[in-house]
């Protein structure tokens, strides 16, 4: 996966995690806490990809 699509996935989880923290239901707060839990599994992958890009520079 690139870096740029690992991106695309973080801000999209990142547009969920606002929805649901903005929302005045528990089930928002469950979808806040489920999107910060996928970004959290996606920083590291965005670390490597970053690197490795800029090895290739």
């Amino acid at each position: 996966m690139t870096k740029q699509e690992i991106y695309e996935q973080i801000m999209t989880l990142f547009a969920q995690f606002q929805e649901g923290h903005n929302a005045t239901t528990k089930k928002g707060a469950a979808q806040a806490r489920k999107a910060a839990n996928g970004i959290k599994k996606l920083i590291t992958p965005y670390n490597k990809a970053s690197i490795a890009a800029d090895k290739e520079k």
